[in-house]
C-alpha cells in the first residue's frame, strides 16, 4: 500500500549543547563532544572555541551556552561575581614552551637568545597564555638578568587574540618564536617546529576550569557533561593532548 505523501517518520528531535572552552582546548574538547554524542545519542554538541577573555564577554553580553571552560581562574571568577556560572571546577593543568620555526634565520636556538633580534609573537596580555608568557619572561631574569623581559619585549611584533593564533603564526614562518602551551605542539603532526622547555622553576600552571553557565534551563544535560569530563575516560582523553 502506497504511503501518504505527507507521511515523515518522526525521529525524535536531538537536544543542542551548546559549550565555550579555551581555544587550547580544540583539540581534547572535540574529541570528548563525539564520545559524549556516542553516549547520548539524542544529544549534539556544538563548539565554541576562543581567546578566554572573548568568551567571558560573550557570556557577560548575553550569548546563550550551557557550559563555559576557561584557560585561566580569573575570568571564571569574574563570570561567577556576576552570578553568569556556577559550581567552577579545576578540570586540567597546563605549562608554557617557546616554540621556534625550525631553521630559522634569527638563530634562536635556546631562552636566552630571545634577546637577539627576531620576530616574536605572544598572545595579548589580556589572553591568559599572554600573561603567562609575561609572567615566565619576569620570571627567567632569574637566570639572565633583570632587564631581559624588556629586552625580550622589543622583539615583540604581533599580539595575538588567542593562543593558537601564536602557535600558527610561527608554523606559517610569519614569526621566528613564540610562547604556547605544551599541549599545542602535541597537535602539530610536523617536524616544523623547535620546542624548547622552560626551566620548572621559571614556568606557569596554568589552571583549567569548567563551569555549568547559570542561566541556561539546561543544567541536567550540562551536568552530564561535566561529569564525563571529569570522569576518568574524560581525563584520559586531556591526558592524551598533554594535559595534567
Amino acid at each position: 500500500m502506497a504511503c501518504s505523501a505527507g507521511y515523515q517518520s518522526l525521529q525524535p528531535e536531538r537536544e543542542t549543547l551548546m559549550v565555550l572552552a579555551a581555544s587550547s582546548l580544540t583539540e581534547p574538547f572535540e574529541q570528548l563532544a563525539e564520545e559524549f554524542e556516542r553516549r547520548y545519542p539524542h544529544v549534539r554538541v556544538r563548539l565554541n572555541f576562543a581567546g578566554t577573555q572573548q568568551l567571558r564577554v560573550l557570556l557577560e553580553q548575553g550569548l546563550p551556552a550551557d557550559v563555559v571552560a576557561t584557560a585561566n581562574a580569573l575570568h571564571m571568577r569574574a563570570l561567577g561575581h556576576r552570578g553568569l556560572v556556577s559550581q567552577p571546577e579545576l578540570f586540567a593543568r597546563n605549562r608554557l614552551v617557546l616554540v621556534v620555526l625550525r631553521g630559522n634565520p634569527a638563530g634562536i636556538g635556546g631562552l636566552a637568545d630571545l634577546t637577539r633580534p627576531h620576530r616574536l609573537v605572544l598572545a595579548a596580555s589580556s589572553v591568559p597564555a599572554g600573561g603567562y608568557a609575561r609572567q615566565v619572561l619576569s620570571n627567567l631574569e632569574a637566570y639572565f638578568g633583570q632587564d631581559f623581559s624588556e629586552s625580550v619585549l622589543k622583539n615583540l611584533v604581533s599580539e595575538e587574540s588567542n593562543v593558537k593564533s601564536v602557535l600558527m603564526k610561527v608554523v606559517m614562518g610569519e614569526a621566528d618564536a613564540g610562547f604556547v602551551y605544551a599541549t599545542d605542539v602535541v597537535a602539530v603532526s610536523d617536524d616544523s617546529l623547535i620546542v624548547v622547555p622552560i626551566p620548572t622553576p621559571a614556568n606557569v600552571t596554568a589552571d583549567y576550569y569548567i563551569a555549568r553557565v547559570a542561566a541556561e534551563a539546561n543544567q541536567a544535560l550540562a551536568r552530564d557533561f561535566i561529569d564525563f569530563v571529569l570522569s576518568p575516560e574524560g581525563r584520559e582523553v586531556l591526558s592524551s593532548y598533554g594535559f595534567e
